[in-house]
């Protein structure tokens, strides 16, 4: 009993470490296996995240991994910006010298057709 408190303490302080109020479904999900809530059939079958048909420390786990890969997919489509065509679009701006402000409409620009 005294490892299922620690090892669950660990969880909500990994959960804090790693930003989880972005994350409402890990905060359900800890919530479940502290006894704060009980979940309905839906819920359940949403916090069950491994496919066990348990909700357990695992399925946090599980969790905090999709959202960890989620914002690295974000921050890799960031970082591949289109130099070239940010360039091109700096050029051909109305103004005769470009200045840091065209430089960072492009980029944003180049960010949202991206998305």
């Amino acid at each position: 009993m005294k490892k299922i408190f620690t090892l669950l303490f660990c969880v909500v302080a990994i959960s804090f470490a790693s930003n989880a109020s972005d994350l409402p479904l890990v905060d359900r999900c800890i919530n479940v296996l502290l006894g704060n809530e009980q979940p309905t059939e839906l819920m359940a079958a949403e916090l069950d995240a491994n496919h066990d048909g348990i909700i357990s420390i695992a399925d946090v786990t599980t969790l905090i991994d999709e959202a960890l890969q989620a914002k690295e997919l974000k921050r890799v489509r960031a970082r591949n910006i289109d130099v070239e065509a940010i360039a091109k679009e700096v050029i051909a701006t109305e103004s005769a010298e470009p200045s840091i402000n065209d430089v960072n409409q492009a980029i944003h620009q180049n960010l949202k057709n991206k998305e």
